[in-house]
């Protein structure tokens, strides 16, 4: 049985249906990604299979007992609960267990050897639910999400948004569960933290359906793709990439088959306008006429989906160099984020900045335009220098505003109509553009945000973050746009997709200093791992794919190597009790009276039992040792 199964269902809202007829299920093991543009009903789905919302037709199935994670469910945590304590909530049970071992331990240490039953079976039980793991897994994926040790006992009113979103996906992770819905769960991540959590699903066995606009982690985790267009859900196997060729593969072929059979129609049609009035056709019009009322309708290809028109235009020729720095830093009190950076930006170059969150990413961007006070060194704007700054929480939009204002107060030398045409472009459709500010969503915030840098007309982008927010529709269109661009582009971004594209020059935060790397990220990262001594062939070297795939395996069998060895540790201490247990005995029959045969005969119940139990135990670690050897 699936684990969850929708069956026909539709979901309506106040009458205007978001979902009709929608099949969808998922397997135990199954790693889904679902996508489809903002407002299309993603999240409404999850809803749907957590029970948060009702259908308005159709039937919902779950596997009974199966246990759901997802991330919009984490229950409001104690203000002066701290991180690790937090994340230690899933794991009360092994705790408990934990403390019952350690009691009985003590008990056994102080001579009560009527314990060991228990302390054996429940040492089993214990091991077998990862009681001896989970205090590394839960470090593991802290660390993995981008926490640092000294952050592990910050109470949760300490933290900040970003923070309290990767505790949230902490909680998800680290839960017991069969399925894990997964919402944007790369929001607020660095590079380092999305590869981090693309290996964690990559190897976890639970189930998992996850909405990521991020193609990286798409194409990195995922087995199926699941497109919610148009009130449907349609399913793809494989990775996002071969989805995108399927699908245009499927679009092309039906475009073919609609036209061919248009084309046999008005042929048809044609023939029998000519013929309809001749006595000597009569039949054979009627037959025709016939077939085609027969004849299968294919329907008309859906128009493609409308995206925002992230285009620029023409833009002022600058001087060669148009941006130079000489020793520029800034500090915090003791903390420095950045010191002695010296930049020279050419016109027309391409520059990515990347770094772990926290490191000064934003802050060198706001350097470079002049809006950071207290900032130390030189910065130097070139000739005709035009800068547009797109900051990634848009505090330069006025939330008092609604649209139409404030692009009037931008582009004041503009008409309405020509506003209102203008932000057409951008999916701000009739009345939407008298929409207030304050109650967009992230997307729309970030579209209009992008429709006031292009109005601006710059020659020189400053871009924190553009791509946060935007479905994958809308951040195809601003790449295809930013590739047009005549101008220089400086950005931020954790979008490895995006940087690749764009970036022909990294400035890298690095763990003690800044650093510029010639090339797009995956240039950047095949570097890193070349000077690490795990990559030596080009990416499109049959030699480099084999030995890829060898390392793959050679990690896969690395770490069942690493798990057999802990099972063999796990074992020896097992029988090292054991034999201590023996030994205690062996030296209480020295002790007992020859004449309590009672006590002698329960001695001697309690070691042949102990000696058959490490026969077994003995059996086990030969096998265990031999195939560690083999290994």
């Amino acid at each position: 049985m699936s684990l969850v199964r929708l069956e026909k269902v539709s979901k309506s809202y106040n009458g205007v249906p978001l979902l009709e007829d929608v099949d969808f299920r998922v397997e135990e093991g199954e790693k889904i990604g679902l996508i489809g543009r903002n407002g299309t009903g993603k999240t409404t789905i999850f809803r749907l299979i957590t029970g948060q919302l009702e259908p308005t037709a159709g039937a919902i199935e779950r596997m009974r007992r199966a246990r759901i994670a997802c991330l919009a469910q984490m229950p409001d945590l104690p203000p002066r609960e701290t991180i690790h304590h937090a994340v230690m909530r899933s794991f009360e049970g092994l705790i408990e267990e934990e403390k019952r071992l350690s009691d009985l331990e003590h008990r056994l240490a102080s001579g009560d050897h009527g314990v060991m039953d228990a302390y054996s079976r429940l040492q089993d039980t214990f091991r077998l639910h990862g009681g001896y793991e989970f205090r590394a897994r839960v470090r593991s994926v802290l660390f993995g999400l981008g926490f640092q040790e000294d952050e592990f006992d910050l109470p949760v009113a300490a933290l900040s948004g970003g923070q309290r979103t990767r505790l949230m996906l902490a909680l998800v992770l680290l839960q017991d569960a069969d399925l894990i819905l997964l919402d944007e769960p790369e929001n607020h991540l660095d590079i380092a933290a999305r590869e981090w959590l693309e290996g964690f699903l990559r190897e976890s066995s639970k189930a998992f359906v996850i909405i990521s606009h991020d193609r990286r982690t798409l194409d990195a985790v995922v087995k199926r793709i699941d497109e919610v267009e148009r009130g449907q859900v349609r399913s793809y196997t494989g990775d996002y990439s071969y989805y995108l060729r399927q699908k245009t593969l499927l679009r092309e072929q039906h475009e073919k088959a609609y036209q061919k059979q248009q084309e046999f129609i008005e042929k048809e049609q044609r023939w029998i306008e000519r013929f309809r009035y001749k006595n000597t056709k009569a039949s054979q019009v009627q037959s025709r006429v016939k077939r085609l009322e027969k004849i299968e309708r294919i329907d008309a290809p859906p128009p493609e989906g409308r995206s925002a028109g992230f285009r620029f235009g023409a833009v002022v020729r600058t001087g060669e160099v148009v941006i130079e720095t000489k020793d520029i830093a800034m500090r915090y009190g003791p903390l420095v984020l950045y010191e002695g950076v010296s930049l020279e930006i050419k016109r027309g170059e391409r520059i990515g900045i990347i770094g772990p969150n926290g490191c000064g990413k934003t802050t060198l961007l706001r350097h470079f335009a002049g809006r950071l006070p207290g900032g130390e060194g030189e910065v130097r704007l070139g000739h005709k220098v035009q800068l547009g700054f797109y900051e990634q929480h848009h505090d330069n939009l006025s939330r008092e505003l609604d649209i139409f204002q404030e692009m009037r107060n931008t582009r004041t030398d503009w008409t309405p109509e020509q506003v209102r045409t203008y932000m057409g472009r951008f999916l701000f459709i009739g009345d939407d553009v008298f929409k207030p500010v304050s109650a967009l969503s992230g997307g729309e915030l970030s579209r209009v945000a992008i429709a006031k840098l292009i109005a601006r007309e710059p020659n020189v982008l400053l871009l924190d973050e553009p791509t946060n927010h935007l479905d994958i529709a809308s951040r195809e269109a601003l790449e295809e746009a930013l590739a047009q661009y005549p101008g220089t582009l400086v950005m931020v971004s954790h979008d490895r997709t995006l940087i690749d594209k764009m970036a022909d020059r990294l400035v890298v935060f690095e763990t003690d200093r800044v650093v510029t790397h010639l090339g797009n990220y995956t240039d950047y990262r095949e570097q890193r791992e070349r000077q690490a001594g795990t990559v030596d062939e080009r990416l499109d070297d049959p030699l480099k794919i084999r030995r890829v795939e060898r390392r793959k395996r050679d990690k896969a069998e690395e770490r069942e190597r690493r798990r057999r060895k802990k099972d063999l540790d796990d074992l020896e201490a097992r029988i090292e009790a054991m034999e201590e247990t023996v030994e205690d005995i062996e030296m209480q029959f020295t002790r007992v009276d020859p004449a309590d045969h009672a006590r002698q005969r329960q001695l001697k119940e309690e070691y042949d039992g102990l000696k058959a139990d490490l026969s077994s135990l003995y059996q086990e670690w030969e096998e265990l040792t031999e195939e560690l050897a083999q290994s």
